[in-house]
């Protein structure tokens, strides 16, 4: 039979929760791997919950949970436990994202699951990390940005530190643990074993310091990153710009800055000697956003803008809103905005996953699960229960389901 996809074959056990587990076990799934999702009873993943709400069916869960099997158990029970350990078993992945030692003190730790299996391939999750001294202490997106100083370099000078509107923290640990997944189980093919792998949004975030550590380490304190609103601090003009009616975003690197004056029509600020070198716009970028914003001010509408730095092939931005983003026909045309039809919900627009292969060009057409839809289909194929054994665990109150609506099934 044909490899229906990249990870086709493969088996993930999911004890994720809420994002950044979830976004990487969505790509797991999206690339054919049989990703089984374990969800505490009765009421599974919280996500189930959040907005946008309809026909009992939460968008949010649907976008990260799409193409997996729910297995809705009580992992406190010994049967519960036993189910688990079972399926870790034969599975090539097992990923968690429980609070630091929350999943050792369940009995699923690193060295139960190495005995149970030596070829698994196990992530652990975490906000700050399994070690060290913040190790313990409970963690979010934000706990990480605030930790790892990035919080500390959003927003104006004058300002307080701001918060995004995106789990950028999230979903790029998901990303990294995705990656770093895949490198382990290449890793697993040439020796036959598999290990353990200890993913924070902390470290992740502090990997997004692409200036500002190596800028403070080697200008021994001199140089000390902190907010700089719409307008980048040492590589200008890197910034933000107010159109007729909307905002642009503007950039000249060092090789395009005599282009881009060209383009504003100001030839002279090429070699004036409060902008001739790198660190001379950056001393003056203040007065000479005066000046990139006085030529802005004298076009006659954004699309002139933007049109006079393409035709000069500069890189040039509308910022455009989410709705703006979502109708953009460029991002429709790539599929980065994908339309889905869910059972319950209907319609909905989702970002894809940024994952593109030659040999696997379609994109897989998938199903969010209910709470405990497949229940009976798991203990069956993989552990061989029978269907009274599986009523018997759920009169017990082991295994639970919510009923699938019959427009659904």
């Amino acid at each position: 039979m044909a490899q229906k996809h990249i990870l086709d074959g493969y088996k993930i056990v999911d004890f994720t929760q809420v994002l950044a587990g979830p976004s990487c076990t969505r790509a797991m799934a999206e690339l054919g791997a049989e990703v089984i999702k374990l969800e505490i009873a009765p009421g599974g993943d919280m996500t189930r919950n959040l907005p946008w709400i309809r026909n009992g069916r939460s968008g949010y869960f649907i976008q990260q949970n799409r193409g997996k099997q729910s297995l809705c158990l009580n992992p406190k029970t010994p049967e519960g436990l036993h189910i688990i350990k079972e399926l870790i078993r034969d599975a090539d992945v097992f990923i968690e994202s429980f609070s630091p030692g929350a999943i050792g003190r369940m009995g699923l730790g690193w060295d139960v699951v190495h005995a149970i299996n030596p070829r698994v391939v196990m992530c652990s999750i975490s906000a700050l990390g399994q070690t060290g001294p913040l190790s313990q202490l409970p963690g979010y997106d934000y706990i990480a940005a605030a930790y790892a100083g990035i919080l500390d370099n959003i927003g104006y000078p004058d300002g307080p530190p701001l918060l995004t509107g995106m789990a950028i923290g999230d979903v790029s640990t998901g990303m990294n643990a995705f990656g770093t997944v895949m490198a382990a189980l290449l890793d697993r093919a040439r020796s036959n074993e598999g290990q353990y792998l200890d993913i924070s949004l902390l470290d992740t975030y502090f990997q997004m310091h692409e200036v500002n550590v190596q800028h403070y380490s080697g200008s021994e304190g001199a140089m000390v990153p902190t907010r700089f609103g719409n307008l980048h601090s040492s590589i200008v003009p890197i910034g933000i710009f107010k159109g007729r009616t909307g905002y642009i975003f503007l950039l000249a690197v060092p090789a395009t800055w005599p282009t881009f004056c060209k383009v504003i029509e100001r030839e002279d600020l090429i070699e004036h000697p409060m902008y001739a070198t790198v660190q001379l716009r950056a001393e003056n970028r203040f007065k000479l956003a005066e000046e990139i914003q006085a030529w802005c001010d004298k076009q006659p509408s954004d699309e002139a803008i933007i049109k006079k730095f393409q035709d000069a092939h500069l890189p040039v931005a509308p910022i455009l809103s989410v709705p703006q983003a979502m109708a953009e026909p460029h991002l429709i045309a790539r599929g980065v905005v994908r339309t889905i039809q869910d059972r319950g919900f209907g319609e909905l627009k989702i970002p894809n996953i940024p994952h593109r292969f030659s040999k696997y060009p379609d994109r897989l057409e998938l199903q969010a699960p209910f709470i405990g839809e497949h229940n009976a289909q798991v203990l069956r194929k993989h552990l061989g229960y029978s269907d009274e054994k599986i009523r018997a665990l759920t009169d017990a109150g082991v295994l639970h389901a919510e009923p699938i609506p019959a427009a659904a099934e």
